[in-house]
């Protein structure tokens, strides 16, 4: 352990302490190198910023893309089940003619032929009153003429 303490001792006396002092063009020279690095710095970071940013604009521009992609194949879907709903309102509509007018036309013949009827009923009304009037008129001939011998 001695002979490091002493090794160490004699390394610390042996080297002289470096006393001086920066002049204002070392300062200057210094101040030079500084800028440079940090202009260096400062331009790499930006080149790395642009890269980023150009790199993040890209994908932003992708999505919306895929975005846009989306809303036409959503748009062409909700065309097409707007069609088919159409088509589905239009036939419903058409079924439902079809019904009123399978009711309807049997019913509005059923009304024309209970007119008719009723018509013809009051007609053989009439004849039947006129039949047996005729029929009364005979029988007072055939009573007149069997009084008359």
């Amino acid at each position: 352990m001695k002979p490091i303490l002493v090794a160490c001792i004699t390394c610390v006396l042996i080297t002289s302490p470096a006393h001086s002092e920066l002049t204002p063009a070392d300062l200057g020279k210094i101040r030079l190198l500084v800028k440079e690095e940090v202009a260096k710095s400062v331009e790499a970071s930006e080149t790395r910023m642009k890269q980023y940013i150009d790199l993040k604009i890209e994908n932003v521009e992708t999505q919306i893309k895929e975005v846009e992609t989306q809303i036409k194949r959503a748009e062409t879907q909700i065309k097409g089940v707007n069609d088919r709903v159409s088509l589905a309102v239009n036939l419903t509509y058409g079924l439902i003619a079809l019904i009123v007018a399978a009711v309807g036309i049997p019913q509005i013949i059923m009304v024309w032929r209970s007119r008719s009827d009723s018509a013809l009923e009051r007609r053989m009304e009439t004849l039947v009153d006129k039949i047996e009037e005729m029929a009364a008129d005979i029988e007072t001939l055939k009573q007149q003429r069997s009084t008359r011998p």
